[in-house]
């Protein structure tokens, strides 16, 4: 398909050669007495055949596949040294080497604060560890008083209280019984006395111990009560708030000490995320020291990013002592062995293409070579021409170049591209110089009887070199490629009335 795309299209080149040349030789004939004269080159004789339909566009070559190099440094990327543009790199190569006297500086810096941070962590773990042991102790101390006021408690209650309570109840026992003794003693020396047997004096001694025993069984009875009601209530609310007390002392302790390790722990917390941040940041200080460095990730031609596409408008050209900024696009590595063409195709023939197309490409840099093609893509969107063509509309295309043969191709040539839409077989066809329009009238100069006439034909699918005939002419018939001479018109449309 390509070979006949080439044949024709050398046809075509001679052919308007031809034109060209008639054209002078004709304006010479006018002047010269030659005008009638009509060349074979300007001539075409109808015949049957076939021809490719393909849509012409231009555009520029591009890598199907490019490393884009970037400048990663967040900050005081000078470029110190540069690989040459166009230089073919291999895998590990040094591209470019920034500045890093400022990112060395920084990671001693950096260092030195992981240190700190370090030792400030073991000092925080100690801390913890102290305070730790330090609960511990005070812990236990507390715990040892509650289990004391618990014993108090266990004592007094089980111990003291009975024993207590024994020694009342024997002291109410012994004085009634002295009291009951002393009492039968009286009674005998009041019947001593009577019968004259007693003196006064001993009776007056008797009837004194009776009343002494009566005291003291009174008192006696009087201290049980007022052990019971008063006493054994008063010492059982002390034991017990004693123990209360310890109780109490204990949770404050353990909400002191618990307070104190939680501060610790915190403290350690905060201690290990700042050594994280500033071990975060020494790594990534390295990082930026290694960024320093940019080597090739894979063979290719290097190309700088103020050479590529809209970057080259206004941009200074990359050079050594240049500043970048982050992020910025420095360099490409295309590769050049699968290049693509991006070509722009007007917006009334964008219908016609279709991903997978065949296609062809011609470099403006190789003009003897034709390279095959097939169509990768074509753009959602049309984009405009621009101020100097505002209402022309175009889309991109894609094609991917096939079979290149290790032609030296390169990014950003330019290049002109042509995609097959459909093949034309067995038609009656002439070039499209031959057909003319006059209003909604297509027409070509059919060679008549000593001259020329215009026919009307009605045309159906043609190229941008052949157009088929549909209706007007037959096979062998002859048109002319151009106007004629005055003289040499048999008749026109205006003769036969048509407008």
């Amino acid at each position: 398909m390509i070979q006949k795309w080439i044949s024709i299209n050398k046809f075509v080149f001679w052919f308007v050669v031809v034109i060209v040349a008639s054209v002078w030789f004709f304006g010479r004939g006018v002047s010269g007495g030659v005008e009638n004269k009509i060349f074979p080159g300007e001539l075409f004789q109808v015949q049957r055949g076939g021809f490719d339909i393909s849509v012409p566009a231009s555009g520029e070559l591009a890598a199907e596949k490019q490393i884009n190099i970037h400048n990663h440094l967040e900050s005081g990327a000078t470029i110190i040294e540069l690989v040459d543009e166009g230089t073919r790199v291999s895998d590990g190569d040094v591209l470019m080497q920034l500045n890093d006297e400022q990112i060395k500086e920084s990671i001693r810096d950096s260092e030195l604060e992981v240190s700190t941070g370090e030792n400030y962590l073991k000092t925080s773990k100690s801390d913890l560890s102290i305070v730790e042991k330090k609960r511990d102790s005070e812990l236990a101390v507390k715990q040892l008083a509650i289990d004391l006021a618990k014993l108090a408690l266990q004592s007094w209650n089980e111990g003291e209280v009975v024993a207590k309570r024994l020694d009342l109840t024997l002291a109410v026992q012994t004085a009634e019984k002295n009291y009951q003794r002393l009492l039968k003693k009286y009674d005998s020396s009041v019947e001593l006395y009577e019968q004259k047997f007693l003196s006064k004096d001993e009776l007056d001694q008797d009837e004194i111990a009776v009343l002494n025993a009566d005291a003291s069984l009174k008192k006696a009875k009087l201290n049980v009560e007022v052990y019971e009601n008063y006493t054994h209530q008063q010492e059982k609310e002390k034991k017990e708030s004693d123990l209360q007390q310890a109780k109490d002392e204990h949770e404050r302790a353990v909400a002191r000490l618990s307070s104190e390790i939680e501060s610790a722990k915190a403290t350690i917390n905060s201690r290990e995320n700042q050594l994280s941040a500033y071990k975060e940041k020494l790594n990534k200080l390295r990082g930026q020291l290694e960024m320093c460095v940019v080597t090739a990730p894979a063979s290719g031609m290097v190309v700088y990013a103020t050479s590529v596409g809209r970057q080259r408008e206004g941009s200074e050209p990359l050079d050594v002592g240049q500043n970048l900024y982050r992020n910025q696009l420095v360099m490409t590595i295309p590769d050049t062995a699968n290049m693509v063409a991006k070509v722009k195709v007007n917006e009334a023939l964008s219908g016609l293409i279709s991903k997978g197309q065949p296609a062809f490409v011609r470099c403006d840099a190789l003009p003897d070579s034709t390279f095959e093609g097939k169509v990768l893509s074509v753009g959602v969107l049309a984009e405009g021409g621009g101020w100097r063509d505002p209402n022309r509309r175009d889309y991109t295309v894609d094609i991917k170049l096939i079979n290149t043969g290790g032609a030296p191709l390169k990014p950003s040539m330019r290049c002109s591209a042509g995609v097959y839409v459909e093949s034309v077989e067995d038609v009656l066809f002439v070039p499209v110089h031959a057909i003319h329009r006059t209003g909604g009238v297509v027409w070509v100069w059919a060679q008549g009887d000593g001259g020329f006439v215009q026919q009307v034909v009605e045309m159906g699918r043609f190229s941008d070199t052949y157009a088929e005939i549909l209706v007007g002419l037959e096979i062998e018939d002859v048109v002319l490629l151009r106007d004629p001479a005055p003289n040499m018109v048999l008749s026109r449309l205006e003769d036969e009335g048509v407008r």
